[in-house]
């Protein structure tokens, strides 16, 4: 009976000509489908939900940086002046100094009281003009 020949409603089916008809019957729908997807049809809509989705993807990425470098810490000129201070105030104290405060102390002797630091006012408005520029990528 299982020669490769069954009897089917009285009929002799070839089980490898069955199965080789089904597996090309599989592989034409796979491939109909796929083609039928390839040319749907495209709204005027897509183009601009998806304009609108690169935009907000950009900045959100933009306000990402934004935040890293809001939070980023650098020294301002007051900064400057308190530390330079605080050494003052252990000096005339005569509390001990830390291996960082003779650096600097050294540092004040030699050069005097010079800075090429931005006030606290200043560096903000250079930092808002750098988020401008990054923020304005993505219109």
């Amino acid at each position: 009976m299982f020669n490769g020949q069954e009897k089917i409603l009285g009929k002799k089916f070839d089980m490898e000509k069955l199965i080789y008809f089904l597996l090309r019957l599989g592989v034409s729908y796979i491939i109909f489908f796929t083609t039928i997807t390839i040319f749907g049809q495209e709204y005027a809509t897509d183009r601009l939900f998806i304009k609108q989705y690169d935009k907000s993807k950009c900045l959100r990425a933009v306000e990402e940086r934004v935040n890293s470098l809001k939070t980023k810490r650098e020294m301002t000129l007051e900064h400057e002046f308190l530390l330079n201070k605080n050494i003052w105030n252990k000096i005339r104290t005569k509390l001990p100094l830390s291996p960082g405060e003779i650096k600097r102390l050294q540092k004040l002797k030699e050069n005097g009281i010079t800075s090429n630091k931005l006030t606290n006012k200043k560096f903000w408005a250079k930092k808002e003009k750098e988020f401008r520029a990054l923020r304005s990528r993505c219109k």
